[in-house]
Parts: structure tokens; sequence; C-alpha cells
């Protein structure tokens, strides 16, 4: 009968099992319980033993394999094994140990040396040899006295000074292989394709945020108790951003071969940052949005990021992206374009510095803006035109506030 070795569920929030190594191939004669598979899990490294005698048939899912538990990794059929390799002499029954003895004589016996190494399973050698451990040393629990992995970390928590003093010079360094997540390799696989295709130029400005910080400061505990969101600064340059591009409507574009795209919606994507990636939320139709629902979509989106509640299509659609880097305390950089897209327009801290104005030193709250745009399509002196646009609307924040803010409107619900 043939029956399937299967990925066990090593606790009960473990869903999936990689498979390390395994010590056995197909077409080998296996003894029930002996280790034939080595697998590794987000909870512990194990050696899986075999349910029964038999011959293993097929190996199903090879090395580096990551399968859900309950999956069938190999396929084994039953039958009788007539030696045991893992059997000690106590473990053997009174009425087979004289049949094993009379098969024994009839070949010359194993030196120690060989005897022992049969009880070792590759994991327990990687181990030791990591942790230059002499396994003649350690005393096994396993069948057989068979050296397992839990008996070398018991001997390395009971023992710490096993390393020879000659041996510690060895290795100074050690590499590992950190796995990559499927986040990462796409991430990894957009940003080397942005710079292997787009002309990759950035140009930066300093902008002098003095007026937005004061009013800030002055409107956050109002704009929260009325609209039930905090007012940060994303808003306010997303906000500038979206009438630059519509005055700019070059940078709201794609590259083809066929020529340049220009899209007729202003859909602004704002990078939201996780601890294995970036995830970058798409605000649809920003032009038409005031500051109140600016702050409250962007706040949203970014909040259903971090909870996983976002919907597929409200990443998609992207023409244009903004880059929040100063939430960490950077000043500029050169972001990356996210192709197809041709700009991405990076913001960095705000911090009070003095500034020469009017040959008078002032403190000021200034902050860098760094555009990188794809030069296939614009040139620097059209990069500089759009971000001194956005540079001078958030500069003059104040004279535009009062100055178009409708009188008939609540308190923030303007076009601000």
């Amino acid at each position: 009968m043939t029956i399937d070795i299967i990925m066990p569920q090593m606790g009960e929030s473990v869903t999936e099992g990689t498979i390390l190594h395994w010590l056995v191939k197909e077409g080998d004669r296996v003894q029930k319980d002996q280790l034939i598979v080595e697998i590794s899990t987000d909870k512990v490294d194990t050696e899986v033993p075999s349910p029964t005698s038999g011959i293993l048939r097929k190996i199903i899912h090879k090395e580096d394999k990551t399968v859900p538990v309950g999956t069938a990794i190999a396929t084994l059929e039953e039958a009788e094994v007539e030696e045991a390799p893992f059997a000690t002499k106590e473990e053997v029954a009174p009425a087979e140990e004289k049949k094993i003895e009379k098969k024994v004589t009839a070949v010359p016996p194993r030196p120690d040396k060989l005897q022992f190494e049969r009880k070792i399973s590759p994991l327990v050698k990687r181990m030791a040899k990591e942790h230059r451990i002499d396994l003649s040393k350690v005393r096994g629990t396993g069948i057989g006295g068979r050296v397992t992995k839990q008996d070398i970390l018991i001997y390395i928590k009971i023992k710490p000074e096993y390393a020879p003093p000659a041996l510690e010079e060895e290795v100074k360094e050690k590499e590992e292989i950190v796995p990559v997540n499927p986040k990462r390799k796409i991430i990894a696989k957009r940003m080397s394709e942005s710079k292997r295709t787009a002309a990759h130029v950035t140009t930066t400005f300093e902008v002098d945020m003095t007026k937005i910080v004061k009013f800030r400061e002055e409107q956050k505990e109002a704009f929260l108790k009325n609209e039930k969101v905090k007012l940060t600064y994303l808003p306010f340059v997303i906000l500038n951003t979206a009438r630059a591009l519509k005055r700019y409507p070059i940078f709201n574009s794609s590259w083809s071969d066929e020529g340049i795209i220009m899209k007729k919606d202003i859909n602004i994507g704002i990078a939201v940052s996780l601890e294995d990636g970036l995830i970058v939320p798409v605000i649809k139709n920003a032009d038409k949005k005031n500051l109140v629902e600016l702050a409250k979509v962007s706040q949203d989106l970014a909040q259903r990021v971090r909870n996983k509640r976002l919907n597929p299509d409200e990443v998609q659609d992207g023409t244009f992206t903004i880059t929040n880097y100063g939430s960490n305390g950077s000043l500029f950089g050169t972001p990356i374009i996210l192709l197809p897209q041709i700009a991405i327009l990076g913001t960095g801290a705000i911090v009070k510095k003095p500034i020469v104005i009017n040959d008078a030193i002032a403190i000021r709250s200034m902050m860098y803006l760094s555009l990188s745009f794809d030069h296939r399509v614009v040139d620097g002196a059209q990069a500089d035109k759009f971000l001194i646009t956005i540079k001078e609307s958030l500069e003059g924040w104040e004279q535009e506030v009062y100055e178009q803010m409708p009188s008939t409107e609540t308190e923030f619900g303007g076009v601000w």
C-alpha cells in the first residue's frame, strides 16, 4: 500500500513549512521512525520521521520548496525492512535478536566511527560544524542513542566553553543569507527596471514653510475637532502639487515608443512605508479635492495600508507620486521614478534654520523638495519651473488662504 508523507503542522499558527534537506533518496528503503527529511517553519526547524517501514517511491517537493501544512511531500510504499540500522540491541525483540545476530556474523563488523556517523543527520552535522562541537562528547537521546538537534542545543547551553581556543580565531566574520519576501522582490524588480529604463535626473529646491507651520499650529486643534482628522503637512504638498500638474501637464504623463501619453486624470500616489517595504496607494482626481478632503483621504489610505485593508484598485492608475522621506528626519534624497510615471516628488524634514532675508538673518522653518524626473520626456528647465511653482505656492500659503477662501464656506470647507 502506498501512503503519503505530509508536511506536518508544527504549531497552531504555522501554515507552511520549507523543506531544507532530504535525508534519503527515491528508491531507498526506510524503517519506521527513521528520520527522512528536515523541514523549517517560522516557529521551529525539525526532522520528520517515516510513519512506517517501506520504500520511498517519489519525492514530490524538492529541497528549498515551501508548501502548506497537510500537503503531501513524498510517497512511501509500505514494505518490511529486514535490517534495522537505527535499532539498538535493547530495542530488538528477543525473537528477532538471534536472527539479526546471525546476519551480523556473516559480515565484518563496522568500525565504531562509521556506526557513530550513521546516527548523525546532516542538520546535526551542520550545527556541530558551525559551533565546533566534537559529537562523540554529546550524549544522544534519539533512537539508538542518535544525537539530535535538541541534544546539540542542550550541550551548548550546559557547556558554552566547548570550542577549543585555537579555533576561536578561525572565523571572525560570518555571513548570513536572509530570505527575501515577495514584496521586497517586487520592489527590487520595479526599482531596478526604473533605473535601467528612465533617464533619471534630480533637481532640489529649498522651501520656506514658516507660514504653513504657523497656520497649522494655530488651526490643528480646531481642524481635529471639526473634521475628525489630524492636520499634517502632507495635504498642503498634495494640494499644491496637483495645481502645478494642471499648469504643467507634461509631468502628468508617461513615455512610450509611439509618443508621450498625456493623462487626463491627476491621480497622485502617496508612498507609505511598512516594515517589509513600500506600498503606494493612489488619491484619484487629487486636483478636484480641497485640503480637508486630501487630509482625510490620505490618512485613510495610509491607515488601511498598515491594517492590510487596501482594495486592489486603490494602488492602480497613479500618474504622479509623492514620497515623504522627511518623516524619518531625512533632509533630502533622490527618489526613484515609479514607472510608467515620469516624475516623483520627495519632501524632506521641516527644520528651523537661519536664513538671510533682506540682508538680515531670520529663523525660518525650511524644507527641501526634490524632484526626480525622466530626462527622456522633460528637460531641467521645465522641471525647475514645475518645482518653483510648488515652492511659491507653499511659501505664499497665508496670502492665498485669505484671498481665495469664500466667506460662505465653513471654517475648513473652502477651496484650500
